[in-house]
């Protein structure tokens, strides 16, 4: 998902940087672990007291935060998680992500009828056939056809569109082709989608796609208002521009400071919508997050707290510890000749001494779980083979072995490169302390605003960048095919064929078994090449009122505002 700002470009909704930029687009854990049980969640005997203060006290409407300014409203276009928490409220695609994730064994149970009311799927599983529902509308009142999504997946699909997440579309017959074109020789004819009639989308893919119905819940697969975008260009996201298919509407934007949302009443589920309107604040400091709670100004946190505030919060009924499927890591920039970051053998030393138990033990206080591997620990039917390792003897020889070290050059001075955030900040402050005590490696910490570090990750200018990835979906390709060549979450200026072909192999390969291996084989790759140096998995820490009803966890920490409820 999404980037989090909290996490990364993506994600991410994705983060896509929970979650900043929109961070977010932030994580997980199976335990399900709530204030009263979160073991090991805070070292303090202390805790708010229930009674010091009431979630929402001084709001005048239901409110909540993202941590960081929206990039974009363009679903098209997004890839964080601010972006995409919002784009769920205002948009809405074929089908919808539940309420929960919780208990959930069953994919097809992760989501729920949106401007489809139905769907078929052929004995093959290769053809989806969608039924959409006449009474879906726009926010200005005009219906919602299959025409619509033809018209937002061929955006997003135009070769030269700046859309990061069109690879996402590749599970559709000739997709891939299509957006690989060049200028003049695309051919939409030989794409496997087709509006049958405005009621009827017929999408065919390449191969069986089991996550496929999670997929166009996702918002880069949401339909875009064909006559408002060629009116407005890219000014048709502007407040006063802007037409939705949501539950909600944009009111009005202030940037850096809030967004208003309101009911959109031509929404086809308008009647059983409790919240009417809604507002986000943008706060980018967590601090800040926690304070404007206390004052009773918030009532749900909507990013993750701070480590150092969230022993003061453990004791207390709106505290939650929520499962999430994220990962937090580095990202290496190999894309630069005269770096010594092209050696994978630096790169291998790097995570070799990366200490990452005694991060999350004595700097995260355990809140989060040590990754020992790149895809979540908790991903449901998957196991990673290869796992990280802490040895600083090791990292030494590799080091040497690369031409750095004792009777060797020395190694130049490296920039790690993150957003503001204060547990960024204690990350990347642990990290460099473990690189010099146990490399000799100078690090210097660069902190850039949400948007200029996703300027700069996006450029590859920089060396190695703090990041974060929710989850799109609920499979392991999620976390491993945005590092194939040419993706365009990849960031890194790695590529690896041998890589990119075992994820082809996986995504026609119907044995699950033999498709399991295949991931695994790729992540083995990922792992020893180092493009990416896994930190930890994600579990969410936030503050929801306790009065607050339907907003369930949800380990891609997707809430619809629609499932909330607010009793007086």
């Amino acid at each position: 998902m999404l980037a989090l700002p909290n996490l990364n470009k993506t994600g991410q909704l994705a983060l896509a940087a929970l979650l900043v930029g929109a961070v977010a687009l932030t994580g997980c854990d199976k335990s399900g672990e709530t204030a009263n049980n979160a073991e090991g969640a805070a070292k303090s005997s202390g805790g708010e007291k229930a009674d010091e203060f009431k979630a929402g006290a001084n709001a005048d409407m239901f409110t909540f935060v993202v941590s960081a300014d929206p990039e974009t409203f363009d679903t098209a276009k997004m890839s964080g998680a601010p972006e995409g928490r919002l784009a769920m409220q205002l948009f809405e695609g074929l089908l919808i992500p539940g309420p929960t994730t919780e208990g959930i064994t069953d994919s097809s149970k992760l989501v729920k009828p949106g401007v489809a009311e139905s769907y078929e799927v052929s004995e093959d599983g290769k053809t989806y056939t969608f039924k959409i529902r006449e009474d879906a509308k726009w926010s200005n009142g005009d219906p919602v056809t299959a025409q619509d999504f033809v018209y937002s997946w061929k955006r997003v699909l135009t070769p030269g569109f700046p859309a990061d997440y069109a690879t996402m579309m590749y599970v559709i017959k000739g997709a891939e082709e299509y957006n690989k074109s060049k200028e003049g020789e695309a051919d939409w004819s030989k794409v496997g989608l087709e509006a049958k009639d405005d009621q009827t989308l017929v999408v065919e893919l390449n191969n069986p796609t089991p996550y496929f119905p999670e997929l166009v819940a996702f918002y880069t697969f949401f339909p875009t208002p064909q006559k408002v975008v060629e009116k407005h260009g890219d000014d048709w996201t502007k407040p006063e521009n802007i037409v939705t298919n949501g539950a909600y509407v944009l009111k009005s934007y202030e940037p850096q400071k809030e967004l208003l949302l309101g009911i959109n009443e031509h929404y086809w589920d308008e009647e059983n919508v409790s919240i009417t309107e809604a507002k986000a604040r943008i706060i980018t400091d967590r601090n800040a997050v926690t304070n404007a709670y206390r004052a009773g100004e918030l009532h749900w946190s909507g990013t993750s707290l701070p480590v150092s505030q969230i022993s003061s919060f453990v004791a207390h009924p709106d505290y939650r510890r929520d499962p999430m499927l994220g990962t937090y890591y580095f990202r290496v920039n190999v894309s630069k000749e005269d770096s010594p970051l092209n050696d994978k053998k630096v790169r291998q030393a790097l995570s070799l001494a990366t200490d990452r138990q005694t991060l999350v033990d004595n700097v995260l206080n355990g809140l989060y779980h040590a990754a020992d591997a790149y895809v979540p620990n908790n991903m449901a039917g998957y196991e990673s083979t290869t796992k990280t390792e802490y040895n600083p003897r090791k990292a030494k020889a590799l080091l040497k072995e690369a031409g750095y070290g004792k009777d060797a050059k020395k190694f130049p001075q490296i920039q790690l490169l993150y957003n503001t955030d204060e547990n960024h900040k204690l990350v990347a402050e642990s990290i460099q302390k473990q690189w010099k005590s146990n490399l000799g490696i100078d690090v210097e910490l660069v902190n850039k605003e949400w948007k200029m570090y996703l300027q700069d990750v996006d450029n590859l200018d920089y060396q190695v960048a703090r990041a974060g990835w929710i989850g799109d979906y609920n499979d392991p390709m999620t976390f491993l095919d945005m590092w194939e060549t040419g993706n365009g979450n990849n960031d890194t200026g790695w590529s690896n064929a041998e890589y990119d072909e075992l994820l082809d192999q996986a995504r026609s390969e119907a044995d699950s078994a033999k498709r399991q291996e295949l991931l695994q084989k790729a992540e083995t790759i990922l792992l020893e090449e180092g493009p990416v140096i896994p930190i930890y998995f994600y579990t969410n820490n936030v503050l929801v009122a306790r009065q607050l009803e339907g907003l369930e966890p949800h380990n891609r920490d997707i809430h619809l505002l629609k499932y909330v409820s607010l009793p007086q």
